[in-house]
């Protein structure tokens, strides 16, 4: 029993020297710091979440935004991991180092007394499940430093141990402070309070062990979520990977949108200048039409020149008449016969003038039927220049039209107004003429009773005025010619109302047709709007950097054009200098040449010379001993310098070959500046190649505009014939109804006279 109190003793202290050795190394200020970065990194990985869940939500600017947040929170989620990973090193590091320390300490002191005692109360078994339950307990503590959870248990377990030292362990600690037998005697006395101890010390162990399992899952979990994050930072680092790939595709599409939109600016400068041409053209045509109108102006003022002429000779008929009703007189009852056939007439007529005016309203309402559809066409004018917004230039001077015909028809509508009044003052005038006639029939009254004085002197003049009758009744029957011929020129121009009804409504439907296109371009307007409301956000952040990238362009290809340039003629220089110089040292080296041969030429002869002194010498070799040592020193001489002239020879020969490589890496050098320039022509003729279809779709956009000008332009013919044509058939019944009405009010007059 004494021992196993003992063993339970000596691993309390174990436990308590562990606990203080780990407490002295994690510090209260690194825990509170360890606690804060646990709770950075736990929002930092929801905002990270959240952000992954609403990247591909919003829009371009804002999915920017939280890429772009995203990207600085992996950043730094991914610094405080590598912190928390080199303290956890050093941690480590230290607790293994403080451990092998202690056991180093600990086992030279107590090896003696903890051996021999273990030894004597345990066995080999024993021994090695002590030692490894005692490493176990070290690996998981080291581990359990950098853990929340792991410290708090950590307390607990310390916490346990120290109130377990406290209250139960007070008298064995007591006791051990004096001798082993007196110890032992006093322990065998009190065997009871050591069972109750033995079992309290039991169930503390088994305790130690529940803690220890905790901590060993706690470890476990914290490595768990340590691979769950690293697979949530490699998963991370993918996505920002391929959001890298979208912005680089993104930056591709940018770049290729400015160069869309430096194209479709050229396209605009060139339809500005077409617009311009098209406006002058206009100009011309609405002088064309000015000239027209004073045409127009002319002819008024000749009809209305012809309408006094037809007025006088009227009035002259008027008075001729007068003087015929004085001569009428007598025969009065002829002439009252003749008025009932004139009544009857005149009804007949009246009828007819009813018929008229019933055609004349008719015409008025189509008249204005004509003018709804006019301000119809107006209407749609208005729509067509609506949709042309796009054509700036086209559509003021359409505005300007559409004024100077407004300003025209106003004009057209005062001078009909004139013409109503100058209708009211000729009624009135015949109002006047009339109650003349009435003073006059009164007068003539008085003058038949003259005139039945006189008829005896009238039958004489009978004979003359039968004549003047069957004059009259030819103009009448003249006039009745006249009549129908009227008539016909009405079935006429009836004809031709039918055609022009027919004509407005072809018009009508090309106008509904006319109407469609617009309402098909407007629609397309409305795209090409949306399209560029969507463009001109990025057109102006792109025309700064489209004009510092044609700067920047613009100098580099300026630099590389001139350094280009200087190359070229440092190269011609070269080549020129060199050519100078391959030819001065081939006239030299000729030169040299010659001036060799000649010296072998030269050496020759003396070789001959000397052979054939040789041979002459060879009969007098004893003799002419020193004569040959001079000789061989005189050949030893010539020899150097044949060997020096080769190695000068060799040395020209070296000199040229390098010479040589030097012009072959020029040619090199110059081949791929031709290659370079070749390049730049293929793009030339590229960028030409697009600049010929924009000029294409032009042609073709400015064939439309025309086409649509040559059907405006009919349209307005057309227009202008329809209200020329009315214009004339208004006179026309005008004029009719103002013949009636003369024919009326000479016909009331006979009725009111007796």
């Amino acid at each position: 029993m004494f021992l196993k109190i003992r063993k339970a003793n000596m691993t309390k202290r174990s436990w308590k020297e562990s606990m203080k050795s780990l407490g002295s190394h994690v510090d209260p200020e690194k825990e509170e710091q360890l606690k804060w970065i646990k709770i950075e990194i736990e929002n930092k990985v929801k905002r990270i979440a959240k952000l992954i869940k609403k990247i591909n939500q919003g829009s371009r600017e804002g999915n920017s935004r939280r890429r772009s947040e995203l990207l600085q929170l992996v950043d730094e989620f991914h610094k405080q991991y590598q912190s928390l990973y080199s303290m956890y090193d050093n941690l480590r590091g230290e607790v293994r180092k403080k451990i092998h320390e202690e056991h180093g300490g600990d086992s030279s002191s107590q090896s003696s007394s903890s051996c021999s005692n273990s030894e004597s109360y345990f066995s080999p078994e024993e021994l090695t499940a002590k030692s490894s339950s005692s490493c176990s307990n070290c690996e998981p503590l080291e581990d359990a430093i950098l853990k929340d959870k792991i410290v708090t248990s950590n307390i607990e377990v310390k916490d346990s141990v120290e109130n377990f030292d406290v209250e139960n362990f007070q008298t064995p600690m007591a006791y051990s402070r004096g001798s082993e037998s007196g110890e032992f005697f006093k322990d065998l006395r009190i065997d009871q309070g050591e069972e109750k101890l033995i079992t309290e010390s039991e169930w503390s162990n088994e305790k130690l062990k529940e803690k220890e399992d905790e901590i060993l899952y706690l470890t476990d979990e914290f490595e768990l979520r340590d691979k769950e994050r690293l697979y949530q930072i490699k998963g991370l680092e993918d996505q920002v990977a391929s959001m890298k790939v979208e912005l680089d595709n993104l930056c591709v599409q940018k770049r290729e949108l400015d160069e869309q939109l430096v194209c479709k600016s050229k396209e605009l400068n060139q339809m500005d200048e077409r617009n311009l041409s098209l406006e002058a053209t206009l100009l011309e045509k609405d002088d064309q039409f000015s000239h027209l109108l004073k045409e127009f102006d002319e002819n008024q003022l000749n009809s209305t020149s012809r309408i006094d002429d037809l007025m006088a000779n009227s009035s002259s008929l008027q008075k001729e008449k007068s003087e015929l009703e004085l001569s009428f007189e007598k025969k009065s009852h002829e002439a009252f016969d003749r008025v009932k056939d004139l009544t009857e007439r005149t009804n007949y007529l009246q009828q007819e003038l009813e018929a008229l005016r019933n055609q004349k309203a008719e015409l008025e309402l189509e008249v204005s039927e004509c003018h709804v559809r006019i301000e119809n066409m107006k209407e749609e004018l208005t729509s067509t220049t609506l949709s042309e917004k796009g054509l700036k230039s086209e559509v003021k001077s359409l505005a300007k039209e559409k004024c100077d015909m407004e300003e025209k028809i106003m004009d057209m509508n005062q001078e009909a107004y004139h013409s109503e009044l100058q209708k009211e003052k000729l009624n009135d005038k015949i109002m006047e003429l009339e109650t003349k006639l009435l003073g006059k029939e009164a007068e003539v009254g008085i003058l038949q009773k003259k005139h039945e004085a006189y008829m005896n002197d009238m039958s004489t003049q009978s004979s003359t005025l039968t004549a003047r009758i069957s004059s009259i009744q030819k103009q009448l029957q003249i006039a009745e010619t006249e009549k129908q011929e009227f008539y016909q020129s009405l079935m006429q121009t009836e004809k031709k109302n039918t055609e022009l009804t027919i004509k407005i409504a072809e018009h009508e439907k090309t106008l509904r047709g006319m109407q469609d296109v617009v309402n098909k371009s407007k629609e397309e307007q409305k795209q090409m709007q949306i399209q560029l409301e969507d463009s001109k956000s990025n057109f102006h952040n792109t025309e700064k950097k489209l004009e510092e990238m044609t700067e920047e362009l613009h100098k580099k290809f300026e630099d590389s054009f001139r350094i280009l340039s200087r190359r070229i003629r440092v190269a011609e220089q070269l080549h020129i200098e060199n050519k100078e110089w391959y030819q001065k040292t081939r006239n030299s080296y000729e030169k040299e040449n010659k001036d060799l041969k000649e010296k072998n030429a030269r050496h020759e002869m003396g070789l001959r010379g000397i052979n054939d002194i040789s041979l002459t010498a060879s009969d007098m070799l004893g003799s002419l001993g020193g004569v040959e040592f001079k000789f061989e020193e005189c050949t030893a001489h010539f020899l150097n310098r044949i060997s020096k002239v080769s190695c000068e020879l060799q040395f020209v020969k070296d000199w040229v070959m390098r010479k040589n490589k030097a012009m072959a890496h020029v040619k090199d050098d110059f081949d791929c500046l031709l290659a370079q320039c070749d390049e730049k022509e293929a793009e030339i003729l590229k960028y030409r190649e697009k600049v010929w279809k924009s000029e294409n779709k032009v042609r073709e956009l400015e064939k439309f505009i025309k086409d649509g000008e040559e059907t405006m332009l009919v349209l307005k013919e057309e227009k202008r014939e329809a209200i020329r044509q009315l214009c004339v058939w208004i006179d026309y019944h005008r004029s009719r109804s103002d013949y009636y009405k003369r024919i009326l009010l000479t016909e009331f007059g006979r009725r009111s006279a007796p």
